[in-house]
């Protein structure tokens, strides 16, 4: 995919292809949508929103105080470049773009090691806490994507 830029919106295509009564754990607010920090791992594209109210630990804080971050839970897998919006160009909060700055190699290395703790849980499924990861985690709607074999 030709996409450079780091930060993003869904377009509304996506939505259309990925309804919240289909994949609920997917974050849609058409209002306000979520901005999308974009990474690639593996020639694997995602999208990985920035949320606030999170009350967990796969998320790398851009304001902790006020549980606000980059939610590995709930990135999606960019299949289509047409799941980009190329028409509006994303503005984040200063402080939450100081503290992103420079962290593009380890957000990276955070989505790869939650990629590897949501494979770890879907293999172990006798544990709460395993089963809560896969239960509220996006992944479970891209396994093929990320080349999960159980």
């Amino acid at each position: 995919m030709a996409n450079k830029k780091r930060f993003i919106f869904l377009s509304e295509a996506f939505y259309i292809d990925y309804p919240s009564a289909k994949y609920p754990e997917m974050e849609q607010k058409h209002n306000r949508p979520y901005i999308q920090v974009y990474v690639e791992i593996d020639g694997v594209q995602f999208a990985i929103p920035l949320r606030s109210d999170i009350h967990h630990p796969h998320v790398l804080w851009t304001d902790k105080e006020n549980h606000c971050g980059v939610d590995f839970t709930k990135a999606v897998v960019i299949t289509d470049e047409k799941y980009i919006d190329l028409t509006t160009d994303p503005h984040i909060r200063q402080n939450e773009f100081d503290a992103l700055r420079g962290k593009d190699y380890k957000i990276k290395m955070k989505m790869q090691r939650y990629i590897e703790d949501y494979r770890k849980a879907k293999q172990d499924l006798s544990k709460q806490v395993n089963q809560n990861l896969v239960k509220y985690s996006t992944l479970q709607y891209f396994e093929n994507e990320i080349g999960f074999s159980a």
